[in-house]
């Protein structure tokens, strides 16, 4: 006997469940599910009622009473008989004596919802169902009609059960069952073997033995996404349960322990229920817990009809916070709300002439709510994802700060709290937006701020001045940092001893051997530039690492990419130098104020230099003027800079604050070299073990307690006592040795080095030869004449050469003004011994120049 009142029993109590699945085009209406016909079409014709199971399609007329009579219309062509057989198989429900498990399909202690098992008594009339696990010598189940079949297996690989399906077809709409091993009691008859019943609860997760592996587990919803899901990404675990949402209290979720878990949902009503549901089981189990946003993806899509270029992007983009996990303490406090109404204060009152008063008590709530809200300077910022341009073509992700402006603004406050304004016509408080007065007056108040402030946007861990490692995503007091954390990221941390630095190091030198660096220093200067990219962190400032070859094609910009690549997840997006210094400073200023963790100046070919470049590089706290604006403002930067080109030289200030390392391929078209790896390819393919390189080389230096002999260098001193002592305590050469290369081949020190030369030939040494500036000019365009009073040319064309260069006319005079300031600029700085020195003045108040001994 077919129990019919105990199957739609059983369905009821899981029907919203149930019709979300046979019917996903359809949405929740209160207590009804409405969607435009049987044959799941969008609209509202076809209604039914989740608490009684009536439904009628009221455009074409069938209708019905019960969820049976659905069933039978969506997938028996309307056999009530077949229908009850199939729902029954399908919730497990049997025949048995009246009571609240027969009834209900729950048996007594089981709190689950469809897909329960009903146990009899052996002996009655109905059936007893025993759940095992097939033996060792178990024959295979009979897969024949089914289209697909899931082996569940445990952590081991051994096969436990399975989970069948068979597509839809013209006439039949899509059937998964499940296929146990146990021993089966029906009407006296003894049956061991494969059966169409559910294992007993908890159980184990489809995919468990992917999970040993893996330290990051994405759980999609359904067999056939999670296997889609681990094509996509095959360095995550990608598991799920058994039959569905109505079932996450079944699964046996233990295996998930210390994992960091991301929940894919699908885009429906019961899919986020269920992602809710396994985040609150996981809350105490997981490492942590993320949920992904599905929003613009359509309803019923999931990994299996995901069609991106790159999945890797796609998925970084759209994990949200970390809601929960056994970091939750941590990270909690510092995650920002993805939920509406976060700040959990009383409706904000919005009456007229009390606008400072309303701005007020929306700050207050933002700061309640832990908006993503900073200040930058004179402006306020919140952390993002940018796509820009980057080297050769390519589009990218970059982590950057984005301005806030009234209408960002005005969504937040709309997040954060209820704001409310009084109906006169109603007499009764009515819910409004946040008023954009309100937005504006948060904004103006510039200096008055509470919300704390931002140092730049990292997605890479890092190291805190404390040598501490910062993991935690979110907002860092200590550094000023925010870490929008990379789920794909599987970083694993060695104990920080010198052993496991020099293994650390081999792997970095690894990844530079094909590189043609000149000398062991431009070795030395890259794994600088790669450890400082991910350690920028713990120091106030860095000095700029530029990268110089005498051919195009040497691979400059591609060692830049490989500290991108570590310290990023992605290339470098590159910005190029400009054609003079004023254009270069333009665009430094926009990526400053971007926040970016790493900059690159790509193609500067002649002279690297310029007041904004020197203070980027020197200073924590720089003042900028944006573009177009004559205000200007403070911020702290945290960005690493590089800079790559052909025929680099650094001029003036910037050889203290630049390492230079030099590429010398040796051969014509260097671009045309066949590489045995491709190193960006292969720390892509397993990011996380270069990055722990990187902070376990500084933390093993550290923690060593040892000192190496280096001589200071000024402005830099963290730097010094972090990423270049480590290197040179392990052996590498002392990265700072490039300054002196760079210094000799300044060409601000060569030109004068030229002048105090020439000038000390044709006027002679010391201060009593000193002379105005028009009397060196005078002196420089002497001539010679020959016996019979002919001219010949000048005496010192050298120095008439050198003083054009610097301070000449376009009709080649001298300008007495600008070669005034030159010496007034370089006055007492020491050059082989020599330097311009100011001796006295001449009639009129006029400043005499002389070469002296230092």
């Amino acid at each position: 006997m077919i129990p019919f009142e105990q199957i739609n029993d059983a369905a009821l109590a899981c029907l919203p469940e149930l019709v979300a699945r046979w019917l996903p085009a359809g949405r929740r209406r209160g207590d009804e599910w409405v969607v435009g016909s049987l044959a799941n079409d969008p609209g509202r014709s076809l209604s039914i009622n989740l608490r009684t199971g009536r439904w009628a399609d009221f455009a074409d007329g069938p209708r019905g009473g019960d969820p049976i009579s659905l069933y039978a219309a969506l997938h028996t062509s309307h056999d009530r008989v077949q229908a009850a057989r199939d729902l029954g198989a399908y919730l497990a429900v049997t025949p048995g004596p009246a009571g609240p498990a027969a009834r209900g399909g729950r048996p007594a202690g089981d709190a689950g919802g469809a897909g329960n098992v009903a146990v009899v008594a052996a002996g009655s009339a109905g059936a007893e169902w025993t759940p095992g696990v097939p033996p060792a010598d178990a024959p295979a189940p009979d897969l024949s009609g089914w289209d697909h079949a899931y082996a569940y297996r445990d952590a081991a690989g051994r096969v436990l059960r399975y989970v069948v399906r068979r597509d839809a077809g013209a006439e039949e709409r899509k059937r998964i069952m499940p296929l146990t091993w146990g021993r089966l009691v029906e009407r006296g008859v003894e049956r061991v073997g494969w059966q169409m019943r559910h294992a007993d609860a908890p159980r184990s997760l489809y995919g468990l033995e992917r999970v040993a592996g893996a330290r990051t587990v994405l759980v999609c919803e359904g067999e056939k996404a999670a296997d889609a899901a681990q094509r996509l990404f095959p360095r995550l675990a990608c598991v799920t349960w058994t039959a569905g949402t109505g079932n996450v209290g079944r699964a046996d979720w233990t295996g998930l322990a210390g994992r960091h878990v991301i929940v894919w949902p699908d885009h429906d009503g019961p899919g986020e229920k269920a992602a809710a549901e396994i985040a609150a089981i996981l809350a105490a189990v997981a490492e942590t817990v993320r949920v992904v946003d599905v929003r613009d993806m359509e309803p019923g899509e999931d990994a299996a009809d995901l069609r991106v270029d790159d999945p890797g992007a796609w998925l970084r983009a759209r994990v949200g916070p970390v809601l929960c996990g056994v970091t939750v303490k941590r990270a909690a406090a510092r995650a920002p709300a993805a939920a509406r109404r976060t700040a959990g204060l009383e409706p904000i009152a919005v009456r007229g002439g009390e606008i400072d008063l309303v701005a007020t008590e929306g700050e207050r709530a933002l700061m309640a709510a832990n908006a993503p809200v900073y200040q930058r300077g004179t402006i306020l910022a919140r952390p993002g994802r940018r796509e820009v341009a980057a080297a050769d073509g390519r589009m990218t992700h970059a982590a950057c700060l984005v301005e806030i402006g009234v209408p960002a603004l005005t969504d937040l406050l709309c997040q954060a709290v209820e704001w409310r304004k009084f109906d006169r016509r109603s007499q009764a408080w009515k819910p409004i937006d946040p008023p954009p007065a309100a937005a504006q007056v948060i904004l103006s108040r510039a200096g008055t701020w509470s919300f704390p402030a931002i140092a730049g946007v990292i997605t890479t861990p890092t190291l805190r001045p404390d040598g501490s490692v910062l993991m935690t995503p979110g907002y860092d007091r200590a550094t000023r940092l925010y870490h929008i954390d990379d789920p794909l990221l599987d970083l694993r941390l060695p104990e920080p001893t010198r052993a496991a630095a020099e293994r650390a190091l081999a792997g970095l030198r690894g990844l530079l051997a094909e590189f043609p660096f000149a000398a062991e220093t431009d070795r030395s200067v890259a794994l600088a530039g790669i450890l400082t990219a991910v350690v920028r962190g713990m120091m106030p400032v860095s000095p700029l690492f530029a990268f110089r070859a005498n051919t195009p094609g040497s691979g400059k910009s591609f060692l830049v990419d490989v500290a991108s690549a570590i310290a990023t997840g992605r290339v470098c997006p590159v910005t190029s130098a400009g054609e003079d210094t004023a254009e270069m400073e333009k665009r430094l200023t926009g990526l400053l104020l971007a926040g970016y963790p790493i900059m690159s100046l790509d193609n500067v070919n002649e002279e690297l230099g310029g007041d904004l470049l020197c203070q980027a590089t020197e200073r924590p706290i720089v003042r900028l003027r944006a573009l177009g604006t004559s205000e200007s403002t403070e911020i702290e930067n945290r960005a690493v800079i590089f800079a790559t080109g052909n025929a680099l030289r650094v001029r003036g200030d910037m050889t203290r604050r630049t390492l230079v390392a030099t590429l010398e391929a040796g051969m014509e078209q260097p671009e045309l070299r066949v590489f045995a790896r491709n190193p960006v390819e292969d720390i892509m393919a397993d990011r996380g073990t270069h990055v722990a390189a990187c902070l376990t080389i500084v933390r093993a230096w550290l923690a060593s307690g040892e000192q190496v002999d280096l001589p200071p260098l000024a402005s830099f001193e963290v730097w010094s006592r972090t990423v270049r002592s480590a290197l040179v305590w392990l052996g590498q050469a002392d990265p700072c040795r490039s300054m002196q290369a760079a210094r000799e081949d300044d060409p601000e020190r060569s030109e004068l080095r030229e002048i105090l030369g020439l000038l000390a030939e044709a006027a002679g040494m010391g201060r009593p030869c000193g002379r105005t500036v028009r009397e060196i000019d005078e002196l420089s365009a002497l001539e010679t004449q020959d016996s019979a009073g002919y001219r010949t040319g000048l005496r010192f064309p050298e120095l008439r050469d050198a003083l054009v260069r610097i301070a000449g006319t376009p009709a080649g005079k001298i300008n007495s003004k600008r070669l005034g300031r030159w010496f007034l600029a370089r006055r007492g700085r020491v050059i082989d011994g020599r330097r311009i020195a100011e001796c006295g003045v001449a009639h009129g108040g006029v400043k005499k120049w002389a070469v002296e001994m230092a």
